[in-house]
């Protein structure tokens, strides 16, 4: 397929170079999976975005950004792609004040890596990365554009050969991987850390959390320490591209692949893999 990107309504490739998105990473993103032309929980991304440019009081229309996305999409076919979403606080002068400012949107589709059947199937290898997330409640749960914690543990990740990094807090809690959210099976509970204090709440976080509901399991989201971690009989991380993964090693700790990660992942497999 053929990348295509709007600017504010515009068919572009670029922005300006004073953009505070650029400039300060002031502003939000969503990575949407589109599956055979359909853009998969596209509302549940724009409501998240919605909320998010709320709490960092950055202009958003939801109708708008969703027309960009149709328009993308017209063109698309039944076909796969990611479909991104970036909005940021506008193109200032100079310094940190966002009082000027107005929101700028980007709306871009580019060709999708498929997402591995053989790491859902069999799972994968998480090292601990020793990067730890700063704790900001102000921040706690939101998409924004500065990454650069990801950056520095997906970058320890690499070096080691490793699927995907494990990130704790600066306390020592955990908090998720540097890509994905993450979920442990202990003593018949799923359990999800809170993200009060940092991370994401990633959109398939938020769909695991409402089908264990619905499946009726037993749920825990709060502190995890890494004795957590020890004693549980399943790890699993998650997000809206790749879906849901087993983790069967944490360094040199091995999990298995255990009921509560496969009747999660036959619940969405369709999403995924039909």
């Amino acid at each position: 397929m053929t990348s295509a990107s709007l600017v504010n309504g515009r068919f572009a490739n670029n922005i300006s170079l004073d953009n505070r998105g650029l400039a300060y990473g002031d502003g939000l993103f969503e990575t949407i999976l589109v599956r055979k032309g359909s853009a998969l929980w596209l509302d549940e991304h724009l409501q998240r975005l919605a909320q998010d440019a709320r709490r960092l009081r950055i202009p958003c229309d939801t109708d708008v950004l969703a027309g960009d996305c149709s328009r993308l999409l017209a063109n698309l076919g039944a076909n796969d792609a990611i479909l991104k979403i970036v909005l940021t606080r506008g193109t200032v002068s100079r310094g940190y004040s966002p009082l000027a400012a107005a929101s700028d949107r980007i709306v871009s589709l580019s060709s999708v890596v498929p997402a591995s059947l053989r790491y859902w199937q069999q799972g994968v290898a998480l090292g601990l990365c020793q990067t730890r997330l700063a704790r900001q409640p102000q921040l706690a749960g939101i998409k924004h554009l500065n990454r650069l914690e990801q950056v520095l543990a997906a970058g320890e990740m690499q070096r080691r050969g490793f699927d995907e990094g494990l990130v704790l807090d600066e306390t020592g809690k955990i908090i998720e991987a540097t890509r994905s959210n993450v979920f442990m099976a202990v003593a018949g509970s799923l359990v999800s850390p809170s993200l009060n204090d940092c991370g994401v709440n990633g959109i398939m976080r938020q769909q695991i959390l409402a089908a264990a509901e619905r499946l009726g399991l037993r749920l825990k989201v709060g502190v995890v320490e890494m004795s957590a971690l020890r004693n549980a009989d399943e790890v699993f991380i998650c997000n809206s591209v790749i879906g849901i993964w087993p983790v069967i090693k944490i360094e040199c700790m091995h999990k298995a692949i255990g009921p509560m990660c496969r009747q999660l992942q036959r619940e969405f497999e369709s999403h995924f893999y039909a």
